[in-house]
């Protein structure tokens, strides 16, 4: 009886304690600041047997874990749901990642432990739940893609899989990118983002050049070599043209959307009015990402 109402006590304490599923803050401490993330446990997570994969979704510069989950207009949230996975919306200090090299990285003051933080919220979370190591995915738009790739590729093996968007490989990572233990990449570019331009160049909001990038295919190919992939395949849906490789030992993929802007597929754009562009309707981000992530 003790033992019951110890246990009881603690759930009821507990910022995890069960309850109807919902976004839920939580805050922990690291490298001497209080940092924040929300989390989505779904209702269904105890009908799936086993660990369950965990999803990471970071928000783009200037925006939140509050603004991406608004922007993806709660997807990610209805996929756990049907599937039975966790998904983990971080926040960046004053809203910026320090993906720990480029120009914007550098220019920040105070500088960042992002990398650290975000193996931070993983294992918080981890020691919360039955996390399945060997599937936990990174996604993210814009900056928020940029750190998917910084941290995948500087963590070899932490991540399984990711899929960038609106973000082609910033030639301050090629090198780290280039080589290592096989890693899934999705890419989603719109040949028409005018912040971070699909044939490769500097990115620019329309202030100043920033982070030298690579073009949307010459970052497909470094991933292709790492993976050891064949040729690739090409088919379309919509305006999407949809790349994948063949014979990878982790499946790589380029989602080309004819005129599209700089923002999520099917979600919303980064920011308001024409400046980002256009946003297909043809495919959703989220519902594509996810049945990559699920191939694992």
């Amino acid at each position: 009886m003790l033992r019951a109402l110890t246990v009881l006590i603690c759930l009821v304490l507990s910022p995890y304690a069960a309850r109807a599923a919902d976004l839920r803050q939580q805050s922990l401490h690291h490298d001497g600041q209080s940092r924040s993330y929300r989390i989505y446990v779904p209702d269904t997570l105890n009908r799936f047997p086993g660990p369950r994969p965990l999803v990471l979704v970071l928000h783009g510069g200037g925006g939140s874990s509050r603004e991406v989950h608004y922007s993806t207009r709660g997807r990610f949230d209805a996929l756990a749901e049907a599937h039975g996975f966790l998904v983990v919306y971080p926040d960046a200090i004053r809203r910026v990642w320090d993906t720990g090299s480029g120009d914007i990285s550098e220019s920040l003051r105070p500088r960042r432990d992002d990398d650290g933080f975000l193996k931070a919220v993983i294992a918080e979370v981890s020691s919360h739940f039955q996390v399945d190591q060997s599937r936990i995915f990174a996604t993210g738009v814009s900056r928020g893609g940029m750190e998917s790739l910084a941290l995948a590729c500087a963590n070899p093996g932490l991540i399984r899989a990711i899929a960038p968007v609106a973000m082609t490989l910033p030639e301050a990572f090629a090198t780290a990118c280039a080589s290592g233990k096989p890693l899934g990449v999705a890419l989603f570019h719109g040949t028409a983002d005018p912040f971070v331009p699909y044939a490769g160049g500097h990115i620019n909001i329309g202030i100043r050049d920033r982070d030298a990038v690579l073009s949307a295919e010459s970052s497909i190919a470094i991933f292709a070599k790492r993976n050891g992939c064949g040729a690739p395949v090409t088919r379309q849906k919509g305006d999407t043209a949809i790349r994948s490789y063949s014979g990878c030992a982790a499946p790589t993929v380029l989602y080309s959307i004819e005129g599209g802007g700089h923002g999520w597929p099917g979600g919303l754009k980064a920011l308001p009015g024409k400046r980002a562009g256009q946003m297909t309707t043809d495919i959703s981000a989220p519902d594509e990402i996810w049945a990559f992530f699920s191939r694992f």
